[in-house]
């Protein structure tokens, strides 16, 4: 597979962490932002959706509901953008559904389906989300100590029967990397079964804290719905994106969205964040063959 770059832009929006797009406009939310963007795909300003109230644009770390994925949720005939908390401390055990055609939003309280995960997963850290047919998969990030990253699989309608929703873990299996990578970001593509990650290599010892981070990379994973019901989730490819594109040197690349498909390519949107309160987004043609 080869990447090709097409676009890019900073945006003065803070430490974005999650991207989506549906019909014909992109939404990005950040993990301390107390709005969501949204704009057109060449990243023209249609609004901002607002989520807390909030004194400054950045919401202090020890407060924040650290709204680290994004899914766009196709659910009983409505279209929901589905915003949650990474569940690494009590505070985070929030998410948000917005409504993108009524344009209501409903605050939820995750934290009975997240003290279930982390009987299982200790260090939790979710920062990546996508619906898989009528399930949901969600990315648990990995970190120098806990070098392992998961993928949760459950039901599209979770946040409804928490303390019943199913609940099972994949091991990921990617390609010899050096270094350790954390997963930050899912998309799936139902035309060609793909799922879509981002990573990058770092070098944090904990769940709560960003540290120093390397090159980013865009994971690829064929027949996704399938490997789902396995025991592992087998990494077809990495792409590292400095090499795709010098343009990509020196960005943490936190998530990625599908904008279209065709036969033999996929569009996508990147999303990352500069840890400076702007962000800074990427827009670039996926090859399959």
């Amino acid at each position: 597979m080869k990447l090709e770059l097409i676009d890019q832009k900073e945006l003065d929006y803070p430490s974005a962490s999650g991207i989506e797009y549906f019909d014909g406009q992109i939404y990005i939310n950040g993990d301390d932002a107390g709005t969501i963007f949204v704009s057109n795909t060449r990243w023209k300003k249609v609004e901002k959706v607002s989520l807390f109230e909030a004194a400054e644009p950045r919401i202090p770390k020890e407060i924040k509901a650290d709204l680290e994925s994004s899914a766009m949720l196709q659910l009983e005939g409505s279209t929901y953008l589905l915003l949650l908390g990474s569940g690494s401390r009590e505070t985070r055990n929030k998410g948000i559904l917005y409504d993108v055609v009524e344009k209501t939003t409903r605050e939820l309280d995750l934290s009975v389906f997240y003290n279930r995960l982390r009987e299982q997963l200790p260090d939790l850290n979710i920062e990546g989300a996508a619906q898989v047919g009528k399930e949901l998969v969600f990315a648990n990030r990995g970190h120098k100590k806990n070098p392992a990253n998961q993928f949760i699989i459950t039901s599209d309608d979770f946040f409804r029967y928490q303390s019943t929703a199913p609940i099972d873990t994949l091991a990921v299996k990617r390609p010899p990397l050096k270094g350790t990578i954390g997963i930050s970001g899912l998309s799936y593509s139902e035309r060609h079964d793909l799922l879509l990650f981002t990573t990058s290599t770092e070098n944090g010892n904990s769940e709560h804290n960003d540290e120093t981070i390397g090159d980013s990379y865009l994971g690829v994973i064929e027949n996704a719905h399938w490997k789902t019901g396995r025991r592992k989730m087998k990494v077809n490819e990495l792409i590292e994106l400095p090499q795709a594109d010098k343009a990509f040197k020196g960005f943490k690349i936190e998530s990625v969205c599908i904008q279209s498909t065709k036969k033999s390519s996929v569009k996508i949107q990147l999303v990352a964040d500069n840890d400076d309160g702007k962000s800074h987004l990427f827009k670039a043609i996926l090859k399959l063959k």
